[in-house]
């Protein structure tokens, strides 16, 4: 329908954002370095036809857009039940897994707690009730570049709002140091 907001005009949101924030040299060494990373996969991932072609090889579903362990609970036969899905759109499935993948990795605001062997474990599970096509497995690092480009800038916006907030600047270098671990050069 003419008018819905879609994953991409998300993208179109953050991959430009990305390049604003990169000139910013308030943010440290750390952060600097992390952007010279990132922005290779920024370049990899502007392109629309990139993101086209990774959409079409995904299948589409109603997503629930904030996949956080905040917005699940476990139940007693370890099923694990949704809520809040203010945030539900639909598109491309891949979009939603990958970011429940990170933000289950992330801890919320337990940094401390961070461990990305949450990452694939949630893929995993995920998988296990819906399993992926061999194009979507096939696209998982597409995918983790994308979502984690996005997710790292999110996380410098809010930086660049509140400077002294250390728990932002822990999660977009976790973000950012996962993504270049994950990272294949193509």
């Amino acid at each position: 329908m003419a008018g819905d907001f879609t994953f991409d005009d998300i993208c179109m949101i953050w991959l430009p954002q990305f390049q604003i924030y990169i000139k910013d040299t308030t943010l440290g060494p750390e952060i600097a370095q992390a952007f010279v990373g990132m922005a290779p996969l920024v370049e990899r991932c502007s392109p629309g036809d990139y993101r086209a072609t990774m959409y079409a090889r995904s299948s589409t579903a109603h997503n629930h857009g904030d996949v956080t362990p905040k917005n699940v609970i476990v139940g007693e036969q370890g099923e694990a039940c949704f809520f809040d899905f203010n945030n539900a759109f639909y598109g491309s499935r891949m979009a939603d897994i990958l970011d429940g993948a990170f933000e289950f990795s992330l801890a919320e605001k337990y940094i401390h707690l961070a461990d990305f062997a949450r990452f694939d474990a949630f893929i995993a599970h995920y998988t296990a009730a819906d399993p992926l096509s061999a194009e979507e497995y096939e696209d998982i690092p597409k995918w983790v570049e994308l979502i984690g480009v996005i997710k790292f800038t999110k996380e410098i916006r809010v930086l660049l709002e509140r400077p002294t907030e250390q728990l932002r600047r822990k999660r977009a270098l976790a973000i950012a140091k996962f993504v270049l671990s994950r990272t294949v050069a193509r």
